[in-house]
Order: structure tokens, then C-alpha cells, then sequence
């Protein structure tokens, strides 16, 4: 499920159930006493979001769709570009990645939208953003070996550009060895794998295995990604954190 804020028609975050692309509302903590003082909330802003939602699900499960015309209705609607990735675009690639698993929506339809998205999330990235690449980043994101799927870690990259955190993101899938390389030399405070499919949870685990060795292990180990989204649950005696959005990951960090 996903929350959008009735009072200042910002998105909130994703919710259980985590399968479900629907859209509702709730009232951010930031908004809540505005929320009391004023009264009942206009919902009008909330109701054309809704709109704008539903209308590029439709694009995506027919294939159809245009950058221009995504962006256009999404300043129109004053959304935030990260409000838009990750309230908007984010769960409508998990349904479709879904819709395709099943059979209901043919390969080329899940591949036009991935791509519309993947361009989109480029142009956002050529938008200034709050923080610079990084020689020391406090996180570093990887697909796991053998996942090829960049589209997620584009945003996570975005992302955290926006929220001012130094961060590294490395796609497509590395090998063990390479993720502990890159840990050693910048030895981060956490590190996070995308996992696509529950297959490749065993080379996060040998992975994570060699990072808890090094001299100075990152404090967190993260797993995300669309296998976790649908359920996968790792050992906890594994260390590894799961998350199942990119706003759990900040509060580790500090």
C-alpha cells in the first residue's frame, strides 16, 4: 500500500501490505497538529494524485507512455521528483515485474515501461542534487551476483543525493570478493544488497560472511530489493538487516 499525506499531498512511505499497489492517504507526523488546527483536510490535491497514479498504471500495463508527459503532469501536480519516483513509479515497476512473473503482461510490455522508467530516473539524475559523489561513502548499495536489474539502485541513488548522504551505488551484480574490495577501501558504515530473486540470497550470505571478517566491518547489512518486497526473510543469524524501502536506511547511518 501506498501513503500519500492529505495535508501537504507529499508521499509518506510504502506500507503492508507489501503486495498491494494501491494508493491511499494518511497525514504525515510533520503535517499532524496543522492537520488538527485546520480541520479536515482538502482532499482535492490527494484525489488528483490518486488520478495521476492510476492514470501511469495504465500506461505501464498497456506499455504505453511518455517521458514529457509524466514529468508535465507530475509538475503540474507540484509531486516532488523523489515523491514521483518512489510513490508513484517505484511500486508500479514491482506490479509489473509481478504482472510479467505471472504471465500478465507479455516480456516487451514489462520492458517498454522499465525502460520509460529508467529514462526518467536519468533525467532526474541530471537534476542538481544535494550530494555529490563521494571517495567516503557512509553506504554502498549492490546488486547481488547475478542480478541485472539496475532500475532500483538508479533511484536509490537519487535518493540519497537528495537526502545529502554520500553513497555508492554499483550495478549490475558484483561478485563477493569485488563487494569486499570496495568495503576495505571505503568502509562504509553499511552496506546493502539488492536481491531480485531468492536464488540469490546464497551469494549475499558468502558475502556478507567475508564482510563481517574485515579489520573494520560496516556496522549494518542490508538486504532489499524485490525478493524482500515479496517476502523473502533471511536467516537472523545471517546479521542481515532487512529493508523494505530506501527512508529505513538513513536512521543507520547517523
Amino acid at each position: 500500500m501506498i501513503k500519500w499525506c492529505s495535508h501537504c499531498s507529499h508521499f509518506i512511505r510504502e506500507c503492508e501490505p507489501w503486495d498491494d499497489f494501491q494508493i491511499s492517504h494518511g497525514v504525515r507526523q510533520a503535517c499532524f497538529q496543522r492537520t488538527l488546527d485546520s480541520g479536515a483536510p482538502d482532499l482535492a490535491p490527494f484525489r488528483e494524485i490518486k488520478r495521476f497514479f492510476h492514470a501511469t498504471q495504465r500506461m505501464a500495463r498497456s506499455g504505453s507512455g511518455q517521458v514529457e508527459q509524466i514529468l508535465a503532469e507530475s509538475r503540474r501536480l507540484e509531486i516532488p521528483p523523489m515523491d514521483l519516483l518512489l510513490g508513484i513509479l517505484q511500486p508500479l515497476l514491482a506490479e509489473i515485474g509481478e504482472l510479467w512473473a505471472t504471465g500478465q503482461v507479455s516480456v516487451a510490455t514489462e520492458h517498454r515501461f522499465s525502460a520509460l522508467v529508467g529514462e526518467l530516473t536519468a533525467t532526474l539524475q541530471r537534476a542538481p542534487q544535494g550530494a555529490p559523489p563521494s571517495a567516503s561513502p557512509r553506504v554502498i548499495l549492490v546488486n547481488a551476483e547475478s542480478n541485472d536489474h539496475v532500475l532500483g539502485l538508479r533511484m536509490a541513488e537519487v535518493f540519497f543525493a537528495a537526502s545529502g548522504i554520500p553513497a555508492l551505488m554499483v550495478t549490475p551484480g558484483l561478485p563477493a570478493w569485488a563487494v569486499l574490495e570496495l568495503a576495505a577501501r571505503h568502509r562504509p558504515r553499511a552496506v546493502g544488497f539488492s536481491v531480485a530473486l531468492p536464488a540469490q540470497l546464497p551469494q549475499v550470505l558468502e558475502a556478507t560472511e567475508r564482510l563481517r571478517a574485515l579489520p573494520v566491518p560496516p556496522r549494518h547489512l542490508l538486504l532489499g530489493g524485490p525478493a524482500v518486497r515479496l517476502g523473502l526473510v533471511p536467516d537472523p543469524a545471517s546479521g542481515l538487516q532487512v529493508c523494505r524501502e530506501l527512508s529505513e536506511v538513513p536512521p543507520l547511518l547517523d
